[in-house]
């Protein structure tokens, strides 16, 4: 007997049935993985220094700021929606997941001009360039998971759905 809630996921003739939640088979979506490649470089980029104090060589993480520390929170929601975007198959879940991608990305873009404008007097360094290149590159990804999964297309699951009387 099946515990309720579980999907039984299909398996060859002969063989005992595995249970466990059905992933999408067949080709990868290059888009969110690029979306979480760019989650990973804006998480590089916050622990790369950010800011060097002129005069003494000091160097200060992203994470030094609240700024930072906005960048570093979208920087991971950025990298789990992309690989929740590979790897659920669902058409309406991968819609929303697009949005939360493209959202992600640009609040992680944005933390890091809100951190250019809150430094004064101090040199920015590499780590929060990598970051903003981690956000843009994550507002790519996001238009294009957006373009694999069309909102005014139908999606195949709903399709198939009854319809009660009255809705």
């Amino acid at each position: 007997m099946e515990a309720p809630g579980v999907i039984v996921a299909g398996s060859r003739p002969g063989s005992t049935p595995r249970k466990g939640v059905r992933m999408r088979s067949g080709k990868l979506s290059y888009a969110g993985i690029a979306g979480a490649v760019a989650g990973v470089v804006g998480l590089f980029g916050i622990y790369a220094t950010w800011f060097v104090i002129p005069g003494t060589g000091v160097g200060l993480n992203g994470t030094a700021d609240v700024s930072g520390k906005l960048a570093l929170a979208m920087s991971i929601a950025l990298f789990a929606f992309s690989g929740a975007y590979v790897l659920i198959a669902d058409g309406a879940i991968r819609r929303s997941l697009s949005a939360l991608i493209i959202v992600s990305a640009v609040l992680l873009t944005l933390s890091v001009v809100w951190a250019i404008l809150r430094a004064d007097g101090l040199d920015a360094r590499v780590g929060l360039w990598l970051s903003g290149f981690g956000g843009i590159l994550g507002i790519g990804a996001g238009i294009l998971t957006l373009k694999e999964s069309p909102v005014d297309e139908p999606v195949e699951d709903d399709a198939t759905a009854p319809v009660a009387a009255g809705s």
